[in-house]
């Protein structure tokens, strides 16, 4: 069975919890996500899968430090060994590694292609160090896992003007509007960032603060524009990894982390969610099919409770483009998906194609529960009058049931 939850149950809205922030502390425990490859024999799926084997081992001095088999996401400091390792069928130990390397790919684990052609791409995530005053991938996090997740998606446009100066009104509209200066655990896909519009994440007081990111650099795009997911710092997550769909002329992707979501004091479960753009225009047709089935295989691949894609679905034809997330097993979050309130694109500005829900939020799985989305950025422009983007944002909240 699955839940939706309905605005009766929650209201959507400025949502405001209090978070302590998780500046950088010699004393504290590190960050680090590492994906661990495999495959699903015992239902024979088409896709491999990812999940971590973490083990906490102590330092000297009595701090936590967090391994997982396979080596580390993120390898240490070694001024001794500027270089990396030499690639062997042996995981390199973290003495064996530096930590000067860019990549927002991880270099321990290496692509993996499915049956059906596409690549499985570890990610690295990377909290802002103002200490080191740079980004990092060990970083501080939380331990304890949420008992809620508020989540956003919103495509930001790279083919616009002025991508940083509308970057950065979209996250000032955030905190002051929608997530607050102090936010609660919360995750942002963001689809359609460029190079410039990346560095204005990367350069925000407010991201540096309470956000990890993956990724920081454009490297992993196919093309000259991308994906990239926010992590709230006082939530714990693993597996940040890149999906690229085989199929896709327009070097399309998702984006995946699996988030534990807290039942009760004692007991967790894991929603993996994932940040999309699937193949746009009516040629695309034939392709988000097959995409968006991709998204949903990983969603329920073994270890996870129950899965959450947001992003542009790209979904403008007729009834059968309308359904596809039927045939891929997943339900739609927004409980009136026929009153043009809940459009997202096609007003900012007018195009020749009528006005459509472009932007969705789908999930699957037992016991999850999907707060009906609601559409924010409505004419939201920055100070020179220009829209922030052609399409407006969806937020909404995650939670699990016994």
């Amino acid at each position: 069975m699955f839940t939706r939850c309905g605005t009766a149950l929650k209201r959507l809205g400025r949502l405001s919890m209090s978070a302590k922030t998780l500046a950088d502390d010699p004393g504290e425990e590190d960050h680090l996500t590492t994906p661990i490859p495999i495959v699903d024999d015992q239902k024979r799926r088409n896709v491999v899968y990812t999940q971590t084997i973490p083990k906490i081992s102590t330092k000297k001095d009595g701090s936590a430090e967090s391994e997982a088999r396979g080596g580390l996401n993120e390898p240490q400091e070694n001024p001794k060994s500027p270089h990396s390792s030499p690639q062997s069928e042996t995981p390199p130990s973290p003495s064996a590694l530096s930590t000067s390397s860019s990549s927002s790919a991880s270099p321990d684990i290496p692509p993996v292609m499915t049956t059906s052609g596409d690549t499985i791409l570890p990610l690295k995530a990377k909290g802002y160090s103002f200490r080191k005053k740079k980004w990092i991938s060990r970083y501080r996090s939380a331990k304890e896992a949420p008992a809620e997740l508020r989540l956003l998606t919103w495509n930001v446009d790279f083919m616009g003007a002025h991508n940083d100066d509308r970057i950065r009104r979209i996250l000032g509209y955030l905190e002051t509007a929608i997530l607050s200066s102090t936010p609660a655990p919360s995750i942002i896909l963001l689809q359609e960032l460029d190079v410039r519009s990346q560095a204005a994440i990367l350069a925000s007081e407010w991201v540096r603060k309470h956000y990890a990111m993956f990724p920081t650099t454009p490297e992993p795009w196919p093309h000259q524009y991308g994906n990239a997911t926010l992590v709230s710092r006082n939530i714990p997550f693993q597996n940040a990894q890149m999906l690229r769909f085989a199929n896709s002329r327009m070097g399309r992707t998702a984006i995946f982390v699996d988030i534990p979501i807290r039942l009760t004091d004692s007991v967790t479960r894991i929603v993996r969610i994932a940040n999309t753009h699937l193949e746009s225009l009516p040629e695309g047709t034939k392709m988000r099919p097959k995409q968006l089935s991709a998204i949903a295989e990983m969603l329920r691949a073994r270890g996870v409770d129950a899965g959450v894609v947001g992003g542009d679905m790209n979904m403008i034809g007729d009834h059968r483009d309308q359904t596809i997330h039927v045939a891929a097993g997943l339900h739609d979050a927004c409980q009136s998906p026929d009153d043009p309130s809940c459009h997202t694109w096609g007003y900012q500005p007018p195009t020749s194609f009528p006005p459509r829900r472009l932007d969705r939020v789908f999930f699957t799985g037992k016991h999850v529960c999907v707060g009906d989305v609601e559409v924010v950025g409505k004419d939201l422009r920055t100070k020179k009058g220009q829209w922030v983007s052609d399409h407006c944002g969806l937020v909404t909240f995650v939670e699990m049931h016994s």
